[in-house]
């Protein structure tokens, strides 16, 4: 079974409670001495074995690292971490999960090796959006329900005028390609920083 590791938990000495997105799952596991093996890191992706037993959570078994040639980059390893907080606080509370997330977190990987990596989260970020019926392309101010030109974005990348959430506005036709095509090639630099930190604010 493959996953990717969402976040790793200290508990007793060395022990670990580690959570897995795999394709239909988000999976708690127990891992005993795993902090003894850098094999289990967040964000990596793994192959790995469950041990059922009765009464206590799963064992995580049979670990073997599935690596990625831009984990050596230390800006894209990072930014990786903390898109992958992200997903794990926005699905923690499911067991049962669509395919959909461990796809996109395979998109991402693959993008990565060639692609700025900001450009990449805020492109698989809105496919998510659009995914979960919470991309708002109509350009409506969420605040006040009014069409807004040119909208600030809130958390969750929602358009509003800049009177009702006051931060710097984007260009619309920009962000209406953004939102159809999931492609970032006409933000600059700075439009692109100001995504990943809305972005950041949470799924």
């Amino acid at each position: 079974m493959q996953g990717f590791i969402l976040r790793v938990t200290k508990v007793k000495d060395e022990d670990l409670i580690v959570n897995i997105l795999t394709q239909s799952h988000l999976y708690t596991l127990y891992r005993f001495y795993g902090a003894r093996h850098s094999t289990i890191n967040l964000g990596y992706k793994i192959d790995f074995e469950i041990e059922y037993q009765t009464g206590y959570l799963p064992k995580l078994r049979h670990i073997t690292h599935l690596g990625f040639p831009w984990l050596r980059d230390l800006q894209k390893h990072m930014l990786w971490q903390r898109f992958i907080r992200l997903l794990y606080d926005h699905l923690r509370e499911f067991e049962e999960v669509d395919s959909f997330y461990f796809g996109m977190l395979e998109r991402l990987a693959k993008k990565l090796t060639r692609q700025e990596p900001r450009r990449a989260f805020i492109e698989e970020y809105v496919r998510l959006l659009e995914f979960e019926g919470r991309l708002h392309s109509d350009m409506h101010c969420f605040i006040c329900d009014l069409k807004v030109q040119n909208p600030t974005l809130a958390r969750a990348f929602l358009p509003a005028h800049t009177h009702c959430v006051p931060k710097e506005p984007f260009d619309d036709k920009k962000l209406l390609y953004l939102f159809r095509y999931k492609d970032t090639q006409f933000f600059d630099e700075e439009e692109i920083e100001r995504l990943w930190q809305t972005l950041q604010e949470g799924f």
